[in-house]
């Protein structure tokens, strides 16, 4: 699998082990009724998953989550580990990798815009990527939802 973005990033596929390094990243896939959160980000105006970077002495999981509660006011308190996205970046060139997480709550949560995320759609992963998506985020909402599920190589 790859997948590149406008920048030229990549996604090159998963993995189920989240001791690959570096993992500087954690993101979560909101799943309700077989369509996924995608936030339009304030900085890049492209639709993506919520997550964003670890900060020191935090597990992907806890960033994960405290990520999800800044960027769209979605409180959780625990999220399935799915699996680790592998990037390979251009800017500067580099090799990462990412935690994702699924959460499937019960009833469709409504996200609330943040400095981070000024709107918010629910996207069907079964439906083409529209413009303004990011193609890797829309590719890992694929694999993590029920239309691919998870994979743990």
């Amino acid at each position: 699998m790859l997948v590149r973005d406008e920048a030229g990033n990549a996604l090159l596929g998963f993995h189920g082990d989240l001791r690959l390094r570096p993992l500087p990243l954690a993101l979560v896939v909101v799943e309700s009724g077989g369509l996924v959160l995608m936030m339009l980000n304030a900085f890049r105006r492209t639709w993506e998953l919520p997550g964003g970077m670890l900060e020191p002495g935090e597990s992907p999981a806890e960033a994960a989550l405290r990520e999800l509660a800044e960027e769209t006011g979605i409180r959780a308190t625990a999220a399935e580990f799915a699996t680790v996205a592998e990037f390979a970046l251009v800017a500067p060139v580099r090799r990462e990798y990412g935690a994702v997480y699924r959460l499937a709550p019960p009833e469709r949560p409504r996200p609330e815009p943040s400095e981070e995320a000024l709107d918010f759609r629910w996207w069907d992963p079964a439906a083409p990527v529209p413009e303004g998506m990011s193609p890797l985020d829309a590719a890992i909402a694929r694999h993590t939802t029920s239309i691919e599920g998870p994979s743990r190589c």
